[in-house]
């Protein structure tokens, strides 16, 4: 593929029979953080995974956090103000999952954890530490049998809950991701049945007290996504800001590659749709105003990682 980079260094990093990472976050020293799910038997009982990867990828750290005996994971990573980071995921048994967060040191010592207990099958896609110190927490609750909403939960430095919302329509909308903007506002990416035509990407914005300030979707008459929703699928994180308050959005449409790019408001600038099988996982934009894309990319019966640069 055109613009294909050389891959500098390939680890596995082996804990357990099962090991999946979810997201990754750059410490304050250059490392590579991950968080995922650990397991022995992959069937019904995991922990959250926590590992660090220096520059030159050997392996600092590997080890399992455990929070319930059921089914724990990480799905999300990200710094917090002390060093340290925040875990968003699910904790409970498989299928009756509760959101959850984990905070832990910057060597992955657990601090403390919160589960927030519902319905079956909630998740937190995504959690961050805010500039004032809450947090916010983003994912997926199970309404009925026949669809899910969007759910935020916002916590103070403890992990005690402040509010806790849903969001959507009458069908599947599911939060993925969510970033914060400016004077305390915040912007949410997630993947939507209820607006728009069978499949879009919604990216909307809300203030700290979980208020709708906009919200717009994006796509067409094909199916857009974030990521495969088959109950089973591996986030990533899909939402970055730009140098210009913008902000960068990547998925899959009709399968294939598909990055986005709004303005602060979310207007869209510019669609790219690429006819790479599997989507985008990631997109950040470089300092040279180009964009980096990473993905699974399938040909034939293998897949490899692949890397995109457009401009």
């Amino acid at each position: 593929m055109e613009n294909t980079r050389n891959v500098i260094w390939n680890k596995k990093i082996h804990l357990r029979n099962f090991d999946r990472a979810t997201s990754v976050v750059e410490d304050k020293d250059g490392n590579y953080v991950l968080t995922g799910f650990t397991s022995s038997d992959d069937a019904n009982k995991s922990d959250v995974f926590f590992g660090k990867v220096d520059p030159q990828g050997n392996v600092l750290t590997k080890k399992a956090i455990k929070i319930t005996k059921n089914y724990d994971g990480g799905y999300s990573i990200s710094k917090t103000a002390d060093g340290g980071f925040i875990i968003g995921g699910e904790a409970g048994s498989s299928h009756n999952e509760d959101f959850m967060m984990l905070k832990v040191d910057q060597n992955g010592n657990k601090q403390w954890w919160k589960k927030f207990s519902d319905h079956p099958d909630n998740s937190a896609y995504d959690a961050i530490e805010a500039s004032d110190g809450n947090f916010y927490l983003v994912g997926k609750k199970r309404i009925v049998d026949r669809y899910e909403d969007i759910r935020i939960i916002k916590t103070n430095s403890k992990g005690k809950k402040i509010w806790d919302k849903t969001y959507g329509g009458d069908k599947d909308d599911i939060g993925e991701g969510i970033i914060e903007s400016e004077n305390n506002t915040f912007v949410v990416v997630a993947g939507t049945f209820s607006y728009g035509k069978g499949g879009d990407v919604m990216l909307m914005k809300i203030n700290s007290d979980g208020e709708l300030i906009w919200q717009n979707n994006y796509g067409g008459d094909k199916f857009e996504g974030l990521r495969v929703y088959d109950g089973n699928s591996v986030s990533g994180r899909h939402l970055t800001k730009t140098p210009n308050g913008g902000f960068l959005v990547s998925g899959s449409k009709g399968g294939g590659m598909w990055v986005f790019k709004t303005n602060s408001s979310g207007s869209l600038l510019w669609d790219y749709s690429g006819n790479v099988w599997g989507g985008a996982f990631a997109a950040r934009q470089a300092v040279d105003g180009s964009v980096i894309i990473a993905g699974p990319g399938l040909s034939g019966d293998t897949v490899d990682l692949y890397v995109v640069k457009i401009k």
